[in-house]
């Protein structure tokens, strides 16, 4: 249970800098989506980087997916259970656009943080 610890907050960390690093106004408001503003998007640092810790967050998908099946009580749910673990994510995402990204943080976001990591406590239980 401690690798999918690890392995959860590590796909939290690399999903967080992924969206920070693609989410970011100064990336955003100078890409304009006509075929030339896309392919100069595709070669900018941010986009490569960003895609770059979004693919290492699959991998640690399938390493959390890996070590729920060593599990065996959780076995045979692994995805599933682990689709909801790594939703926790959503509320750091969250947390890193209100420091980083100067967002705001709304009630009903704020219900969602909760809803998330209620509906985790329950699944993994």
């Amino acid at each position: 249970m401690l690798q999918v610890i690890i392995y959860t907050a590590l796909f939290s960390l690399v999903t967080v800098i992924s969206i920070l690093l693609t989410g970011s106004r100064s990336f955003i408001n100078g890409s304009n989506l006509t075929p030339m503003g896309i392919f100069k998007m595709l070669l900018d640092w941010h986009f490569i980087l960003g895609a770059g810790f979004a693919f290492m967050a699959r991998l640690f998908f399938i390493m959390i997916n890996n070590s729920l099946l060593k599990i065996p009580h959780l076995a045979n749910s692994s995805t599933t259970i682990t689709t909801f673990i790594t939703s926790i994510a959503l509320v750091f995402v969250i947390i890193a656009n209100y420091y980083f990204l100067g967002e705001k943080i709304n009630a009903s976001q704020g219900l969602g943080i909760f809803i998330i990591l209620f509906g985790i406590f329950l699944v993994t239980r």
